[in-house]
């Protein structure tokens, strides 16, 4: 199964290696697909993996027990289709490319299994016509 974590650190464990536990621990391929550390230590990590369920809440559980605030993020984009403007504010933002306009009717697509939940989408359509389901 696929499942993305979001991984909270602060201060006290910013040094520590999620990764490491995931491939040493785990025997797991972490895709890293957001990490940002602010100015005092505080942060967030969202991680792909693939592992059946008892072994992602088993990763999930050993993160929290050092100090991590680790769980499964299930995040989905809600398009308001009466907003929108189709003006493609929201395309050429996305990071991963989850929002792209169909090339035949100009229409909202968007591959929901590849949202980060960066939410740079959200504050670039003029017509709020975005929000995450997380």
């Amino acid at each position: 199964m696929d499942a993305k974590l979001k991984i909270d650190f602060n201060e006290g464990n910013v040094q520590g290696s999620v990764a490491r536990i995931l491939v040493s621990e785990f025997d797991l391929v972490p895709n890293i697909l957001k990490a940002q550390i602010e100015g005092d230590g505080s942060g967030i990590m969202i991680v792909s993996i693939n592992a059946p369920e008892e072994v992602i809440q088993k990763c999930i559980d050993r993160l929290n027990s050092l100090g991590f605030i680790a769980s499964k993020m299930d995040v989905h984009i809600l398009h308001d289709a009466e907003r929108c403007w189709s003006c493609g504010a929201c395309t050429s933002v996305c990071p991963t490319k989850t929002i792209y306009l169909d090339k035949d009717t100009f229409e909202f697509r968007a591959h929901t299994d590849t949202c980060i939940a960066c939410g740079s989408c959200l504050d670039a359509c003029p017509v709020r016509a975005l929000s995450l389901n997380q």
